[in-house]
């Protein structure tokens, strides 16, 4: 396995992901399972980009699975743990139950419990070793807060803002549909938010961005990069229309989500490059892609054409269709 790992990281990353990914997602279709059960399993299978990319840089690096840092690791389990606890806590009181598949505090089990607390270990694991020097080009490190990529934080919590903003209010002045505005979100969008944060989205980022894309980008320009990227996510995404987590429309329901990944998937590559590789940059790009339009409203088609125009610009600012020298992407791998 550490030879396969070694010498087809990208092919041992795919497989590792979609194997678990799907094993823990497709459960649910295939048997029935109480509600907390199943949201355990779609907690564990968001895991799946995350693990295999931490897998294979500790395994090619000659590392241990351990935890590297106590301090980072209690941390990310206390406040993950607190984030999860109010996630569930406001189900149906404020918050959605996402199509009845998160349970409500009295529906959870013991086994739920534990089932949860994995997902908090493998979260808490992987965070600790953001600053393992010992790790093979770490890219962990970047989940950290970097003073000097303050500006690239900043450019992903507002570019959602602009493009929800922007639309709602070109929409509503032509007539378009749209959806609901509200002033300002509620005190509970916050916990929503800080859900997609650590195990709704940016847990994923850690391996598509994090790992993945800097492999594709030691072979393949970035241009190229977010295409297969693009494919990858959302077919990873597939099992969600069949498991009832997102829709019960199965392959046709998602083939808009595929529609809509590529251009999204042209955004966090260029973000993940011109931020020098930060997770924590994606990761907020992320979880305000996934919950700012229901706090604010926006026009789902005047959204989607800010997005292309805005893909236009990402591709010459970066020269997208440039391949990225190898040493340039994996520069400063200490942490500073």
């Amino acid at each position: 396995m550490k030879e396969l790992f070694t010498s087809k990281p990208i092919l041992s990353f795919i497989l590792v992901t979609f194997g678990i990914t799907f094993a823990f997602w497709f459960l649910p279709v295939i048997v029935s399972l109480p509600k907390d059960i199943g949201f355990a399993m779609i907690l564990i299978g968001s895991c799946g980009p995350l693990i295999a990319g931490y897998l294979i840089t500790v395994i090619s690096s000659r590392e241990k699975i351990k935890v590297n840092s106590k301090p980072i690791f209690i941390s990310v389990i206390i406040v993950v743990a607190l984030v999860l606890f109010l996630r569930i806590y406001f189900v149906n009181n404020g918050l959605s139950d996402v199509n009845g598949k998160i349970p409500t505090l009295t529906e959870v089990s013991i086994l739920g419990y534990v089932l949860f607390g994995i997902v908090l270990f493998i979260l808490g694991i992987n965070f600790s070793n953001a600053p393992n020097l010992n790790l093979k080009e770490n890219y962990l490190k970047s989940s950290l807060f970097e003073k000097g990529k303050s500006k690239w934080y900043i450019i992903a919590i507002f570019l959602i803002i602009i493009f929800s903003l922007g639309s709602y209010f070109i929409g509503y002045l032509s007539g378009m549909e749209t959806t609901d505005f509200i002033i300002k979100p509620e005190p509970v969008w916050f916990i929503g938010f800080f859900s997609t944060f650590f195990f709704f989205g940016g847990n994923e980022e850690f391996g598509w961005r994090g790992f993945l894309q800097k492999e594709l980008q030691k072979k393949y320009n970035p241009l190229i990069g977010a295409l297969i990227i693009s494919f990858l996510w959302s077919l990873w995404h597939l099992p969600l229309y069949y498991n009832g987590f997102y829709s019960t429309g199965g392959f046709m329901d998602s083939l808009s989500r595929f529609i809509y990944t590529i251009p999204i998937a042209f955004i966090f590559t260029w973000l993940y490059n011109k931020s020098s590789y930060s997770i924590l940059a994606v990761i907020l790009l992320h979880a305000m892609l996934n919950n700012f339009s229901k706090a604010f409203g926006n026009s789902q088609i005047i959204f989607l054409v800010i997005t292309l125009i805005f893909n236009v610009f990402c591709i010459i600012n970066d020269k997208m269709w440039k391949k990225k020298d190898y040493h340039h992407i994996y520069k400063n791998n200490e942490i500073g």
